[in-house]
């Protein structure tokens, strides 16, 4: 997800450098654009800006445009952006609808929403928020996303291993758009009916790992990033009813850097409490998993086996620490 986060960050930081030539233009040709001018024959022209402003690394082209001057909002359909750098993404209907006193406070607002993202939709909104202790001018992001297919995710992201089910997020973050400050933000994830098949992936520690067929019911999480570290406050992996579940609790370290005016996370320090239990058929099928990762912590309980254990590490790559937990 972080080259759509990327190209969010972006517009908004285009939008809020050129802010004073977009609300003069906006405030005398608003109503004429909205009433009489043909704007769908625009088409054309803003694809070819588009991608001269991008170095030609980025395509957009849709169907149709309409422009309200409530608002304002423009909206088009049946949006396609190609890039070198990514994957091709498609939208059913992409909306945008900016904040004129935004441009005028110096400060960018306003929000995007995208119908039939990865099957789903997506809002994003960018509002002021009240400074940083250092006096930073920090943003409001608030995230919706719903049902987003974990199939079309994962081609686009190009993960290692397929995944099924539909996707959730809710989040609510304070930054500052040039990250000179490390942001803050509350995240709540869920997954309804998550499946992944049997599949093997290569680690740079241990070599191929050979994963079991998972399935769960539901996949919940809740987080908080701040100060450079997600804390994990609540994460649950299935339910009593499924063949494999349990809950993770632990931090590990994240910063976020601006290279460039494009956004990479850093991983730090990690530890983190496992709490699973499997019945035992999961446990007989999957058992080559469990010898090469944690059957020595295992325990018996009735109707399977539970696993209790710490894992921690200096950073991700190097193989963790394993310690019982108590």
């Amino acid at each position: 997800m972080g080259a759509i986060m990327n190209a969010i960050i972006g517009l908004f930081r285009f939008i809020f450098s050129n802010k004073g030539k977009i609300f003069g233009t906006v405030a005398v040709t608003v109503f004429f654009l909205a009433i009489l001018f043909p704007i769908n024959d625009l088409n054309d022209l803003i694809t070819s800006q588009i991608s001269s402003l991008t170095n030609r690394k980025v395509f957009v082209q849709f169907d149709s445009m309409s422009l309200s001057p409530i608002g304002p909002k423009l909206t088009l359909e049946k949006v396609f952006v190609e890039s070198s750098d990514f994957p091709t993404l498609t939208s059913d209907l992409l909306s945008f609808n900016p904040s004129l006193m935004s441009l005028i406070s110096r400060q960018p607002e306003g929000s995007i929403t995208a119908q039939g993202l990865f099957k789903g939709d997506v809002q994003i909104s960018v509002s002021t928020a009240s400074k940083s202790e250092a006096g930073a001018a920090r943003s409001k992001i608030e995230l919706q996303a719903k049902e987003l297919n974990l199939k079309d995710i994962r081609e686009f992201t190009n993960l290692p291993v397929p995944l099924l089910g539909k996707l959730n997020i809710s989040s609510t973050a304070l930054a500052d758009l040039t990250l000179t400050e490390q942001p803050e933000m509350d995240l709540n994830v869920t997954i309804s009916q998550f499946e992944m098949p049997s599949s093997s992936i290569d680690t740079p520690a241990t070599g191929p790992i050979l994963l079991p067929s998972l399935k769960f019911s539901s996949v919940e999480m809740k987080g908080k990033l701040a100060n450079g570290k997600f804390t994990i406050e609540s994460a649950k992996i299935g339910t009593a009813k499924d063949e494999f579940y349990g809950d993770i609790k632990g931090d590990f370290g994240l910063t976020l850097r601006n290279e460039n005016n494009i956004v990479r996370p850093v991983f730090g320090a990690y530890n983190l409490d496992i709490n699973l239990k499997a019945n035992t058929a999961f446990y007989q099928r999957a058992n080559f998993f469990f010898l090469s990762i944690a059957d020595r912590y295992k325990s018996e309980v009735p109707g399977g086996v539970q696993f209790k254990f710490k894992l921690s590490g200096a950073s991700f790559g190097p193989p963790p620490t394993y310690s019982p937990l108590r």
